[in-house]
């Protein structure tokens, strides 16, 4: 799509005199600073002057210009898009490598997509079996200030424009980095942010009654008569809370659909309304106004209104996605939280509905229809029971995120219980969900949560024989977590409930493990938390679906101090950035702290990623070799069956059926601190081997390629297991 390329560029050479995020010339650039009124001039031409330059930079502007040459073009009607499309989604990637770019430390003298697209990276990457590398948001991000762009507060969820954020890189730059990722058989996945944008030209403009820009937001212009009910704001580029009271007398007046959560960090967040007021601004209509506008999480993030006549919400949103997809190449586009898309009154009452509404599940739906109509695919990051999960967006994104299993996959290494993990993947079978539908994902830029919906949703219940209460379970799991891997200094618990804890998953596996200083950890304390972490990577790689980890991860990244945070970033109580440490991946730059925020580099473990590829002993060989035979026998594709009953409570055992059909593998991981074995009736596992003609069947260790044995005449298969280790053992029938 040349044509789009060409007409972002222009739009942004025009809009800030040839600085920005198009311009390849000069990356970290940013908007000249604006010049002072001129007063031989009318205020009425000077205010028009500003209109047109805020419109020019606006998103909506944007959306339009990559809408121009799709709108009537044969490019939207090539795929069909009305039904999810897992196995394709997974057929494009499903291996994914996470680079945040707030951490990544750049090459010298180059950018953080620049330093993405390195052909020395890539090399490795395809080395290694990645066929993704996921981004996060790296849209120019922040505010707007008459004519000064500021800073994301919000690690670029708090977008403000298309084009690639000048602190980033550029579009040239990002468009390489595709190109690279392509030349090695892999692709880019990036993020969309549907819910909210942050305070730029768009919110200006709908702040001034512009054109329809108002029907972007959930943004409500107060009659003056009533501005008595709104908090005093002097700066008319600021904004203050409205109080709870008066934002109840705020919808008793038919103005506001009620007060609801925000679903921030702030400790102070249940104080909050959901709404902001604004100053009086001059519209641009030369009237005086104020508005009131809703906000989810940060005060900054104003929300969309995916309702309105305009249907502006959509325009830009649905532009986002064929810019991604036609403009840069981007095939796997994230929703970030989409659970929070539709903010719907609830009568009577003063409260308004914001999570899982009706409005949030077509929503969602519109998105996914849009990028697989466009060739692209998504998926969701949807934490709630498995009963929701179905209900919700059926025809939506094409994959969710594995939030079931993941807390699970690791508590098993505080004391060696593996029953949540068993009780994880029977819950997902019971439920009809396949595990090939999931990305199953290692360490990310948010904390670890330990919220288990599912476990929650539950009473009493019948598993391997016994009675167990699911809130028990839950409460019990919370609290190993609170008193082992919670307590030490450098993780730290999140939220109010402290259901979250902040940290990486070294950092996690460390004191799990009973290595309380893993700062200071001797050779063997290292071998012992690479056992845990490979563990775990077991856990996420060798079952069906998509699986991810993050460049933490690939080093063994420990927590940072949170003194060494800036306090912009952590006043909020969001303390999730102690496990956003820098991280050189390739071990080649000189510098000691990140890019953005000067965060500083995260102590490794590991060590860089080619100096790890040298040693057939590292975790990232391992990783390497899990890879190699994750593709081989094509479990990504597999059909998960069953959760066998096991003895040995340290033991977590799920079988699949291969995709050829003609086979079955048979996932096994041992979280005690003593080798032990497992034995498997095959016979009793959907489809099955039928008794009687199963002896002598062979079966093979996945990963090592040796013999692991027989299977009896009755059906029975024994699995030798390591202390804190996995193993994937395949029967083809007929070999």
């Amino acid at each position: 799509m040349k044509k789009i390329n060409s007409l972002l560029a222009a739009l942004v050479l025009a809009a800030v005199g040839g600085c920005g995020g198009g311009s390849s010339n000069d990356p970290v650039a940013s908007v000249p600073p604006p010049t002072a009124p001129d007063p031989a001039k009318d205020p009425a031409q000077v205010r028009a002057e500003y209109l047109q330059f805020l419109e020019k930079n606006s998103m909506l502007y944007q959306a339009n210009l990559v809408a121009a040459p799709i709108s009537g073009d044969g490019t939207q009607w090539r795929k069909e898009f009305g039904t999810p499309k897992p196995q394709a989604a997974r057929d494009l990637a499903s291996v994914w490598l996470f680079r945040y770019p707030l951490s990544t430390i750049p090459n010298e003298g180059s950018t953080v997509v620049a330093t993405w697209a390195d052909p020395t990276f890539w090399t490795a990457a395809k080395d290694v079996g990645v066929k993704l590398l996921r981004t996060n948001p790296v849209q120019r991000s922040g505010g707007i200030v008459e004519k000064e762009f500021t800073p994301t507060v919000d690690g670029f969820f708090d977008r403000i424009g298309y084009t690639i954020a000048p602190e980033l890189g550029n579009d040239d730059q990002f468009r390489q980095l595709v190109a690279n990722a392509k030349e090695n058989g892999a692709t880019v996945g990036s993020d969309l942010v549907p819910t909210h944008s942050g305070l730029g030209p768009d919110f200006w403009l709908a702040a001034r009654g512009y054109k329809d820009y108002p029907g972007l937001y959930s943004m409500v212009q107060i009659p003056e008569q009533h501005w008595g009910l709104l908090p005093a704001v002097n700066d008319i580029w600021s904004s203050e809370f409205v109080s709870i009271p008066n934002a109840k007398k705020l919808k008793e007046l038919g103005f506001i659909p009620g007060v609801f959560s925000v679903a921030d960090s702030d400790p102070d967040a249940s104080k909050w309304s959901g709404w902001r007021a604004l100053a009086p601004i001059v519209g641009a209509d030369g009237k005086t106004r104020r508005s009131v506008y809703a906000h989810v999480f940060k005060p900054a993030q104003p929300l969309y209104n995916w309702l309105d006549p305009s249907f502006n919400a959509q325009r830009l949103n649905v532009g986002d996605v064929a810019n991604h997809i036609l403009n840069r190449g981007v095939s796997m586009l994230r929703l970030d939280a989409n659970t929070f898309l539709g903010l719907e009154p609830q009568n009577p009452g003063s409260d308004a509905q914001i999570y899982l509404t009706p409005l949030a599940k077509v929503a969602s739906t519109e998105i996914a229809m849009a990028a697989r109509k466009l060739g692209g695919f998504t998926y969701q990051e949807f934490a709630g029971p498995l009963a929701t999960l179905k209900d919700f967006a059926p025809n939506g994104p094409d994959l969710s995120y594995d939030f079931f299993t993941r807390a699970q996959a690791l508590y098993g290494l505080i004391n060696g219980d593996a029953l949540p993990l068993r009780l994880a993947h029977h819950f997902l079978l019971e439920a009809g969900i396949q595990a090939n539908t999931l990305v199953h994902d290692m360490q990310n830029h948010d904390e670890i949560t330990f919220q288990m919906f599912e476990l929650g949703s539950k009473g009493d219940f019948q598993f391997e024989g016994k009675t167990l209460n699911g809130g028990k379970i839950r409460k019990d799991i919370q609290t190993a977590m609170q008193t082992s891997a919670g307590a030490r200094p450098y993780n730290k618990l999140y939220r109010a409930a402290e259901d979250g804890i902040a940290t990486t998953f070294a950092g996690f596996i460390a004191p799990a493990l009973g290595i309380n200083d893993p700062y200071n950890a001797s050779p063997a304390e290292v071998d012992r938390i690479r056992r845990g972490h490979l563990l775990v990577a077991h856990a996420n790689a060798m079952i069906p679906g998509v699986f991810s980890f993050s460049e933490w991860d690939a080093v063994g990244a420990l927590p940072i101090p949170l003194d060494s945070v800036p306090k912009k970033l952590t006043g909020g109580g969001d303390v999730r950035w102690v496990n956003r440490g820098g991280v050189d991946l390739m071990g080649t730059s000189t510098r000691t702290t990140t890019a953005i925020f000067e965060l500083p580099k995260a102590q490794s473990l590991y060590g860089p990623l080619p100096q790890q590829l040298k040693d057939p002993n590292s975790f990232m060989s391992g990783i390497k070799k899990m890879l190699a035979a994750r593709e081989k026998y094509g479990v990504k594709d597999a059909t998960m069956n069953a959760v066998p009953p096991v003895t040995n409570a340290s033991v977590a055992v799920v079988v699949m059926t291969l995709p050829d059909s003609k086979g079955l593998a048979i996932t096994a991981l041992n979280y005690g601190r003593q080798a032990t074995s497992v034995e498997v009736d095959l016979t009793q596992i959907p489809p099955g081997i039928p008794a009687g003609t199963v002896g002598g069947v062979a079966a093979v260790d996945a990963i090592s390629g040796q013999n692991a044995g027989t299977v009896s005449a009755s059906g029975l298969l024994k699995i030798d297991l390591e202390s804190i280790a996995g193993r994937t053992i395949v029967v083809k029938r007929g070999s």
